[in-house]
């Protein structure tokens, strides 16, 4: 009789076992393939970003000769900036958001050229207007890199990451 009982205990301690790795395996893969999930659609928001992006761009030199007062599309792309800038590479933000600038006030670098007649100051701020467009080309191809998962316990009391634990 207690080879029986043991012989139960053991297949019950083995079927729980097995139920335990299979569910282990289970939640390793349903976590894989939701990172996979958010992975691709952080990769087509990430895409459209930088196409439309790059669509706003094309329109910023003939923006930055139009008058002070016609800055529609100026308005456009500083709109459009602030719904979808984090979508943006770092590098492809900061040259996005300098064009923009510098075509709105384009006219001011202009009346400034005219009254010194010194023009590297304009050749700077014309070609920090046309290279947005091949920074951005350049910062799509960029592999999608996910910050790292930072653990609650990393955390000090001020809500900054504690170096010491990493």
């Amino acid at each position: 009789m207690s080879d029986t009982i043991i012989s139960a205990i053991i297949s019950s301690a083995a079927g729980l076992f097995g139920v335990l790795i299979g569910s282990y395996i289970a939640l390793k893969n349903f976590r894989k393939d939701r990172s996979d999930k958010y992975l691709l659609a952080a990769l087509d928001s990430k895409l459209k970003a930088h196409q439309e992006a790059y669509e706003l761009a094309c329109y910023l030199p003939s923006a930055a000769h139009k008058s002070e007062n016609d800055n529609s599309h100026i308005q456009k792309c500083e709109e459009w900036y602030r719904k979808n800038c984090l979508y943006l590479e770092s590098e492809a933000r900061l040259a996005f958001f300098s064009a923009i600038r510098t075509s709105a006030n384009y006219y001011l670098y202009l009346s400034e050229w005219k009254n010194t007649g010194d023009p590297k100051e304009l050749k700077m701020k014309w070609s920090q207007i046309v290279e947005v467009k091949s920074i951005i080309e350049s910062n799509v191809t960029k592999p999608l890199v996910l910050p790292p998962v930072i653990k609650k316990e990393e955390y000090d009391f001020k809500g900054k990451i504690d170096k010491d634990k990493k």
